[in-house]
């Protein structure tokens, strides 16, 4: 498995979020497109921000597929994020991840809410 595919599937299985910032490059850009994300088309910009932008869920990732051509790497799955009241939220994703020197310098995530969820 090449280098740029062990950086995206550690930043999937990383369920502690505050240790992905080393993952990420100081001037890191992520958007954010689909259902449920709170505003589709947001952009944000650099290290703190991106990591602050996961707020405290504990999200669980699936991943189905990674695809690799150059320096970007397309990650499709499933995600779920549990709710203190016990019901959960699912969505299906894809993200595409540029990466430079080993980190993610660009994260376009897009993902649909599964109708089961709540």
């Amino acid at each position: 498995m090449s280098s740029n595919k062990q950086v995206v599937e550690k930043y999937l299985a990383t369920v502690d979020r505050s240790k992905i910032a080393p993952l990420l490059a100081d001037q890191v850009e992520w958007i954010e497109w689909g259902d449920g994300v709170p505003e589709t088309g947001a952009v944000t910009r650099g290290k703190a921000a991106f990591v602050a932008n996961f707020g405290n869920d504990q999200l669980h990732s699936e991943v189905v597929r990674l695809t690799e051509e150059n320096n970007v790497v397309v990650a499709e799955g499933t995600v779920r994020i549990p709710r203190k009241a016990g019901e959960e939220l699912r969505f299906r994703f894809c993200d595409i991840f540029e990466l430079e020197n080993g980190r993610i310098t660009r994260l376009s995530s897009f993902a649909v809410r599964l109708k089961d969820s709540t």
